[in-house]
């Protein structure tokens, strides 16, 4: 977990880091065009990571694209500290590490159920998102201090060092995991094996189902947070820091319903258990624009952010637990892909919304998107009685 939590606090100080120094750079057409080059190759890519996870082992992935990202961050402080941050420069550098996370991201997630048996999968999901919003409270500020008074170039040496830590604990891993996929995926080509990750989850109805309630779940929460928060405390005349506070509350909250879950032994019924904290994460939802005073509005962030703990650590630990071994890295980036490439809809969609009737709206519409879905889901017999312990469904 160490090497982990030291690969994700470097990820939100260099994000954090990057934004700040593009915003200076010039116009925020130039500030826009970097976010977008360090965040577009990383969805485009994620589901070739997953495959490249699958075909030449998670963690050999995981150690090759962790040494890449050490490399990357040694070459822009090098860079950086010889020409200065420049549009050309940020765009190469962002590009890359880009490219290179989307290898990382579903090698580094497919670890954990070859490190825990599958009871205790939803745990150690629970303990991951812990140190995740741990990293994300730590990191932004972080990043913040290092480039506003050291510059990009001292962020980028912070990071080189985090993520060499993250390495050296990584490589330990090898006594505890294999390293080799199997032969069969290893003997067809890259295209057939992407090809062959989305046949697996069409004909494994289970899985596919998961997938689309942890693609809900990821779709009708990141615009309230992203987008609704920000403009709740603007119309209330909070401001920046009454923002910041909402963003604080929702993550004490997500930190500590991810330190419950990892503290708690796996439920009989995981799927089943996971929907009902789905539908109450969407009926905390519906509170957020009723609360007119900024510590009744951050409470009920935090309530959010304790509900959306549990539900996703059980959906995406029972996910991981009932994915054949093989499939495993394509299957998470699939996850992945929901919450990265498709979150730009649900921010548009949550636009319009707010555009053309009022952010209350908008958000009370994600609210009963994620309540319905969860409903939905919680109707299917094989949802609803799914353990980790079954074998993957063939029907």
């Amino acid at each position: 977990m160490t090497g982990f939590s030291m690969s994700l606090l470097g990820d939100q100080i260099w994000f954090v880091a990057l934004g700040w120094s593009a915003s200076h750079l010039g116009s925020p057409l130039q500030t826009a065009a970097v976010m977008a080059c360090a965040s577009v190759p990383r969805a485009l890519l994620i589901l070739l990571g997953g495959t490249l996870s699958d075909r030449h082992g998670a963690l050999r992935l995981a150690l090759a694209s962790q040494t890449l990202r050490v490399a990357t961050m040694t070459v822009a402080f090098a860079l950086l500290s010889l020409l200065g941050p420049s549009i050309v420069l940020l765009i190469s550098v962002a590009v890359v590490f880009g490219a290179v996370d989307a290898v990382h991201m579903p090698a580094a997630a497919s670890l954990p159920p070859k490190l825990v048996d599958k009871p205790s999968l939803p745990a150690a999901q629970g303990a991951v998102q812990t140190l995740e919003r741990t990293a994300t409270v730590a990191g932004a500020p972080l990043g913040g201090v290092l480039v506003a008074f050291h510059g990009l170039s001292a962020a980028t040496a912070v990071n080189a060092l985090l993520f060499l830590i993250a390495l050296t604990v990584m490589r330990g891993l090898k006594k505890h995991t294999p390293i080799t996929p199997s032969s069969q995926l290893t003997s067809e080509s890259t295209w057939k094996s992407l090809r062959g990750g989305l046949s697996y989850v069409r004909t494994e109805s289970l899985i596919g189902r998961l997938l689309l309630v942890i693609t809900a779940l990821n779709l009708c929460l990141a615009a309230p947070l992203n987008v609704g928060l920000a403009l709740l405390a603007s119309d209330r005349g909070w401001g920046a820091t009454g923002f910041s506070t909402l963003i604080t509350g929702f993550a004490a909250g997500a930190i500590a319903g991810a330190l419950f879950t990892a503290s708690r032994r796996s439920p009989s019924r995981p799927g089943a258990t996971g929907l009902r904290w789905a539908a109450c994460c969407g009926a905390s939802i519906a509170l957020l624009p009723w609360f007119t005073q900024l510590p009744l509005a951050a409470a009920s962030a935090a309530l959010i952010g304790f509900t959306i703990g549990p539900a996703s650590a059980l959906l995406f630990g029972l996910v991981q637990a009932r994915t054949h071994d093989d499939y495993r890295g394509r299957v998470t980036s699939l996850a992945t892909f929901s919450a990265l490439g498709l979150t730009p809809i649900s921010f548009t969609l949550f636009g319009l919304l707010a555009s053309a009737f009022s952010p209350t709206t908008a958000i009370l519409s994600c609210s009963v998107a994620l309540t319905a879905a969860s409903a939905l889901a919680y109707s299917n017999h094989a949802l609803r009685s799914a353990t980790l312990k079954q074998p993957p469904s063939t029907d």
